[in-house]
């Protein structure tokens, strides 16, 4: 039951009824995101309940022995069956793609390290714990929540009618990212990947681009569809996507992008190895043979190298995933490593921080970085990633065929993604145009609501020659 099917909109109502005038609410949404998982296929519950007891058992145990060893052993449970899900071809034995599988893994695997480390005490009913682990929106795609800061929701029997007025906004935002731009790109994508042959170099750049809008307003949408239903229980899930292309670094990118990951990898990856005893060594040696300066940057160096291979990693199994890794890996070290350089350019140049052309330039820059970066993530290989690349910058005739879409799919997209990068524009200054929205009369938002679902239709599911498209991170 994808967000996109009309059965998941059912589901959803009926869920947010029931839930009104149950008393026994988090019971019920245990019984529902049970139901939810199950829909999708029975099989898969074993992973999940694997990790719900593991994660349960070993976190019990954890907290009472501090044992390191246990820690050990529950992560390598979980992320064994993490990376046998990545790295085999499940469709060659015909085995079933367990949904949203490494999403659940981190956000079990916080609470079992959080345990260790005394952050807050253990929940005594494995089903409490299995709602924190299942919750029907976030089980899909994310966000990764952290256990101290959503159980008090989960277990909370109140939800307001202004949870129910902003999540409904949430889920329409959602759906027009998704079904009126995501989709339709993709369109474009694929097309020009799977025949790039017929197509020049620009126009594959071009596909890269429409591909950074595709990945964005899939992931982004599919995420403000799982907040806004998880709203709707009276449960507010962390924002995941703070106005990405508006970056002025690949390091800025990366504290806007997929939000709850990159605190993952901070907290449970990049700070647990910087402080190790090992990287304590390697850090007193290197600044006795290298400068205090040059041997401090190489244990950062190391830590951020790993932290972006296993996201690298986490995006696919290829040579081209550890490409990406690698890639932003050295852009984000180099541009630690020259830090003080730049900003001694900056002061000869007189360059401030207000400077509007050099924010713009910035901009400009950083996404151009991310796109080259998509070569990637979006080629079947790492051969095809570099023949593309090579392609881009050595293939500057203009050559193309059919793209798929129609001049009216492009005008679409192109006014679409014009609205987001407005609203991104006003939520990048503080401005809150939903609580603007909800201010408004009734009347207003009704109108409001109304318009927008004719125009998510019209645009979207009803347009001439829709194609649906699953989510991109679905089944990762």
């Amino acid at each position: 039951m994808a967000f996109t099917e009309i059965e998941f909109l059912f589901f959803v109502a009926i869920c947010a009824f029931m839930y009104r005038v149950t008393r026994f609410k988090w019971q019920f949404l245990l019984m529902a995101s049970f139901i939810y998982y199950g829909l999708y296929d029975i099989r898969a519950f074993a992973y999940l309940l694997i990790t719900i007891v593991t994660t349960f058992v070993g976190g019990n145990l954890v907290y009472k022995n501090k044992s390191k060893f246990l820690v050990f052993v529950v992560l390598l449970i979980n992320f064994g069956m993490l990376s046998i899900v990545k790295f085999t071809d499940f469709t060659k034995f015909s085995l079933v793609i367990p949904l949203g599988i490494s999403f659940y893994i981190f956000q079990s695997t916080s609470y079992v390290i959080d345990l260790y480390r005394k952050k807050y005490e253990p929940q005594k009913n494995i089903f409490k714990y299995a709602l924190f682990v299942s919750f029907f929106p976030q089980i899909v795609q994310g966000p990764i929540s952290r256990y101290d800061e959503i159980s008090p929701m989960l277990y909370n029997d109140e939800a307001n009618s202004f949870d129910f007025s902003h999540g409904l906004l949430l889920i329409l935002y959602g759906y027009f990212k998704k079904l009126v731009i995501a989709d339709r790109a993709a369109v474009l994508v694929g097309n020009v990947f799977s025949n790039s042959d017929y197509y020049s170099g620009l126009f594959v750049f071009v596909a890269i681009i429409f591909y950074s809008v595709q990945i964005y307003c899939d992931f982004s949408g599919g995420i403000d569809i799982a907040r806004g239903v998880a709203y709707l229980f009276g449960i507010r899930l962390t924002e995941n996507f703070k106005r990405p292309f508006l970056s002025t670094s690949i390091g800025d990118f990366w504290r806007r992008w997929h939000t709850t990951l990159g605190s993952w990898m901070r907290d449970y990856v990049f700070y647990p190895l910087s402080f190790t005893k090992l990287f304590a060594y390697i850090n007193k040696k290197s600044r006795k043979v290298m400068g205090r300066r040059a041997g401090k940057f190489l244990t950062l160096t190391i830590s951020t190298y790993v932290v972006y291979l296993i996201i690298g990693i986490w995006h696919g199994a290829g040579l081209n995933f550890i490409a990406f890794g690698f890639y932003n890996g050295t852009i984000i070290s180099l541009s630690l490593i020259f830090e003080r350089t730049f900003n001694k350019w900056k002061k000869t140049l007189h360059i401030t921080k207000d400077n509007k052309v050099y924010h713009a330039f910035q901009v400009i820059r950083t996404a151009l970085l991310v796109f080259l970066g998509r070569y990637f993530t979006r080629s079947e290989n790492l051969h095809q990633a570099l023949h593309l690349l090579k392609k881009t910058f050595v293939d500057m005739t203009f050559r193309y065929t059919d793209f798929g879409l129609t001049n009216k799919d492009l005008i679409v997209i192109l006014f679409a993604v014009i609205v987001v990068m407005f609203i991104s524009a006003f939520q990048e200054k503080e401005v809150n145009i939903t609580e603007k929205i909800l201010n408004k009369s009734a009347a207003f938002q009704g109108l409001f609501i109304l318009v927008s679902v004719v125009v998510i239709l019209y645009f979207g599911v009803f347009d001439k020659g829709y194609t649906a498209v699953d989510f991109i991170y679905r089944n990762y």
